[in-house]
């Protein structure tokens, strides 16, 4: 298909002036300004989302300015300072989804953990049919739905997400264990450590760190510089 190559192409040239990260995918476009200032920040902010305005009336793009979010991702107590795109103030929030991740504006991941939870309980109900107790196929049968498709939606950017407090992680960890519970047909005193391990399964803080591992490990050896300088983290 030519169509997105076609679009990388017509939009190859939008603007990213210096200072300021413009990330795209698909059709989608995140603006990062940052300084030490709120005010400072917003006004950076302002002034590029002016030049890709004029870009995109340039080459007769039309912009959704409602379904734009500006979220100011900052420790601080501070004043919403508005930003506009075409003259339409951009809705402010303290959350905004991205890529399929949820980002809360102290990066604390508590409400992205809480909607994969959510949506994990509701995959769940739909397929405990299959996975429950009183379903008559084998453990090995009622873990491969698990392993394929319920596990992958809270392993997903879990390299990053993955670092948030105990007791986000708790959530997603009593999850895995009702599931395997119901799936091995276990009582309520069985061990984590030995429910996991009758599974063939990680512990959730077991999987956190073998992703992040593999995550350092590609960006070690990845052919683009911009990605080994994630390593970095000393500033």
């Amino acid at each position: 298909m030519l169509g997105p190559i076609v679009y990388l192409i017509y939009t190859s040239d939008l603007p990213q002036p210096e200072g300021t990260t413009v990330a795209t995918f698909a059709d989608d476009t995140a603006i990062m300004a940052v300084r030490g200032e709120v005010e400072e920040a917003t006004d950076k902010l302002q002034r590029v989302a002016d030049e890709i305005n004029n870009w995109t009336r340039q080459w007769l793009i039309k912009l959704n300015e409602d379904k734009s979010i500006h979220v100011k991702f900052t420790n601080q107590s501070c004043h919403h300072i508005p930003t506009l795109m075409n003259g339409k103030t951009i809705p402010h929030s303290q959350i905004s989804k991205y890529l399929g991740m949820t980002l809360d504006a102290k990066l604390r991941w508590k409400e992205h953990v809480k909607k994969k939870r959510e949506e994990l309980g509701l995959k769940y109900k739909q397929m405990y049919w299959l996975m429950g107790r009183r379903s008559a196929i084998s453990t090995h049968n009622k873990l491969v739905p698990y392993k394929q498709i319920l596990k992958p939606v809270w392993t997903y950017g879990i390299q990053l997400w993955g670092y948030t407090k105990p007791s986000n992680t708790a959530k997603i960890h009593r999850f895995q264990n009702e599931v395997l519970r119901n799936i091995v047909d276990a009582l309520w005193y069985v061990r984590d450590a030995d429910l996991n391990k009758h599974a063939s399964t990680e512990m959730v803080t077991a999987e956190i760190r073998r992703f992040s591992r593999k995550h350092e490990e590609r960006l070690l050896h990845h052919e683009n510089v911009e990605a080994i300088l994630l390593l970095n983290n000393s500033e």
